[in-house]
């Protein structure tokens, strides 16, 4: 993958207004009796179709904004290219935006993609754009080295049929901005512990959120890398209210912040905290951030405030205990995250060092072997003391038979081996497969923050 291109920033995130019937062979234009065939080509825009592009966004989605769109336009990395469109003539009649990220999955930094703002219009689906436009992403996905596909939609019957596969759940929780004060309250500060400074960022501290950050996320499944970039370009871009920091020292800093103490950070948009990190070091600095933006809340006269947090991050509890509600669902308001795998047996493959170390962990007994049938395809899972190997060709006795959107599930950690199995979604040949995929493919917190995927 380019490396510049590995920093491009996905565009907001809102897949709608697809055509739902079967692609049909070209755009047909009816005239009296007669039916004209217009044939029409999948092209990368030019920063002249710009105008043009937006007028179909608002004309389809009623978004973004002018600034909005101007905005996309800054990423670092951006490349007019990467906007692939339907013609016919000079007319722009489909839209898909491609961008190229980089996302941790746990430890391992993998080249994907993001798909966003596919639209059509309406006088023009049924014609298989949107197909066509899947189609030339693919390609493009492929040969710009991607190793993974990403997109959110409310209409994931449409990428089915396409092998994207839904993967990730929402995860954020919603709680009475006084109730989790008082439950912040009640617990204190531990005992080893003392009260935070905690103010408005300055530009200046950039290197010390991006510290945070990486130090939170690197060992993630899902974050985005973020750029020195790419960081400053989500700030210009104004999609949050406030930023806050956290530091241990005095209540005022030295302009030389090469070495300043910070350990936390949070982002705010109206009653929404968008994106909490803080140093593992100081652990009570979440608890206190989330106060201030509690504090903020009410001040506002929000009475409730929700956190997107990662699954299983310790301050989703805090809502519960503070009789909030905790959304870890696929599916929320009708939106879903799908993923896609350009090459699926080459990404099993460059898994095996990761597979290696989650066999010795579970304390999974080996030597022993997996097979995988992937339509039409065969492989095993060679699982010794020493090494995990892929080999080609034969699936031995234990074995899973399952489709394409399946294996990207499993492989990914968002499906459960026992659930699938019982739905048939999932064939184990027998126990010991089952007990196997389960050691090797553990459900695994796939999430991004939000921050990453705002609409401006």
């Amino acid at each position: 993958m380019r490396s510049a291109a590995s920093q491009w920033n996905a565009a907001p995130v809102l897949l709608r207004g697809l055509e739902g019937r079967a692609p049909s062979p070209g755009n047909r234009e009816i005239q009296g009796d007669r039916v004209e065939l217009n044939p029409a080509c999948v092209v990368g825009s030019s920063a002249g179709d710009h105008a043009a592009i937006h007028r179909l966004l608002l004309s389809v989605f009623h978004a973004p904004s002018l600034d909005g769109f101007h905005a996309s336009l800054d990423d670092p990395f951006y490349e007019p290219r990467n906007r692939l469109v339907v013609k016919r003539g000079e007319q722009i009649v489909s839209h898909l935006h491609l961008t190229e990220r980089t996302t941790y999955f746990g430890g391992r930094q993998l080249p994907a993609a993001h798909l966003a703002w596919l639209a059509t219009l309406p006088e023009f689906r049924g014609c298989g754009y949107g197909s066509q436009l899947l189609g030339a992403a693919d390609c493009v996905m492929v040969e710009g080295g991607a190793a993974l596909g990403l997109l959110s939609t409310r209409l994931p019957h449409f990428f089915r049929r396409a092998g994207w596969a839904v993967c990730g759940r929402h995860s954020h929780a919603r709680a009475g901005s006084r109730d989790l004060l008082a439950q912040l309250s009640a617990a204190g500060l531990p005992p080893c512990e003392r009260p935070l400074n905690i103010r408005p960022w300055r530009q200046v501290e950039l290197p010390a959120l991006m510290a945070l950050y990486e130090r939170n996320q690197s060992q993630a499944f899902g974050a985005y890398q973020r750029s020195e970039a790419y960081w400053r370009w989500l700030v210009s871009r104004k999609g949050f209210d406030h930023i806050y920091v956290a530091f241990d020292g005095p209540g005022r800093c030295e302009l030389d912040l090469s070495g300043a103490p910070i350990v936390g950070y949070v982002i705010t948009q109206e009653d929404r905290i968008l994106e909490l990190m803080a140093d593992p070091a100081h652990p009570s600095a979440a608890e206190q951030l989330l106060a201030r933006a509690c504090g903020d809340a009410i001040e506002r006269d929000d009475h409730a405030i929700t956190l997107y947090a990662s699954p299983g991050h310790r301050l989703l509890e805090l809502f519960e205990r503070s009789g909030g509600a905790v959304c870890r669902s696929e599916i929320h308001q009708g939106e879903v995250f799908m993923a896609k795998l350009l090459d699926p047996l080459g990404f099993l493959q460059s898994l095996c060092g990761e597979l290696h170390s989650r066999a010795a962990h579970t304390g999974l007994e080996r030597p022993c072997e997996l097979g995988i049938s992937l339509e039409g395809e065969k492989c095993r899972l060679v699982v010794s003391r020493r090494s995990v190997k892929l080999a080609r060709g034969k699936l031995g006795r234990s074995y899973l038979r399952l489709s394409a959107p399946e294996f990207t599930r499993l492989v990914l950690g968002h499906l459960d081996v026992g659930e699938a199995a019982a739905c048939g979604r999932l064939r184990a040949s027998t126990r010991h497969a089952a007990e196997i995929a389960r050691a090797l493919f553990p459900r695994l917190p796939f999430w991004r923050s939000p921050l990453d995927e705002l609409v401006v």
